[in-house]
């Protein structure tokens, strides 16, 4: 027998008190039963909105690292920049190397020395980058190295002195004969200096 032929076999008054039975239930479950705080029914509750306040503060603080991320990444890139700007341009090493010879040439003139020879060097691998060299033969005064020297140490370009041999030639300093007045100044030759000077190239962008 189905739950409607059941039903259908009820007499209205026995129909009436099961249905007012029911309704007295419920009412009373509703009464008793313990209802939920209103902080259980809020947003979260206080656990949970000290949870949320975590999670923002969390989030700050990425947001704020990536910023200083991003700064230090620029800085960086800004001196990477001037670091390359102070490299001699040049697509080859034999543009570099050819720069760099009439540079020194010219650094050398202003010093007061002649250049006896210059030659380009080979490209070398060195850390990782590609370095670039040129070897000069001077003839000239001591002043006129040390002038050179302090030329390509502090001057705009990364430049580095990576050889310096100084020579004086047998019998460059002699004294004076005795037939020769006594105030008369000691003949010296020049000196003869060999330098390499170094630069790394540009990365290609």
């Amino acid at each position: 027998m189905t739950l409607r032929e059941r039903w259908a076999a009820f007499s209205p008054r026995e129909r009436y008190l099961i249905l007012a039975a029911v309704v007295v239930a419920i009412v009373a479950i509703v009464r008793f039963a313990p209802l939920p705080s209103l902080s259980m029914i809020s947003f979260g509750g206080e656990d949970d909105r000290w949870v949320q306040l975590q999670k923002i503060k969390n989030y700050q603080k990425v947001v704020a690292r990536a910023d200083a991320a991003k700064s230090r990444g620029q800085q960086l890139e800004a001196r990477y920049a001037a670091a390359q700007g102070r490299l001699i341009a040049g697509e080859t090493p034999t543009q570099v190397g050819a720069e760099l010879q009439g540079r020194l040439s010219s650094m050398s003139a202003d010093a007061g020395l002649n250049v006896l020879s210059s030659q380009i060097l080979r490209e070398e691998a060195h850390e990782g980058f590609r370095r670039v060299g040129v070897r000069l033969t001077l003839s000239g005064t001591l002043d006129g190295v040390t002038k050179l020297l302090s030329a390509v140490e502090s001057g705009p370009s990364d430049l580095a002195v990576t050889l310096l041999e100084i020579n004086r030639k047998l019998g460059a300093s002699r004294r004076p004969s005795t037939r020769s007045s006594s105030s008369a100044p000691a003949v010296t030759s020049p000196l003869t200096a060999t330098m390499e000077v170094k630069t790394y190239m540009r990365e290609s962008l």
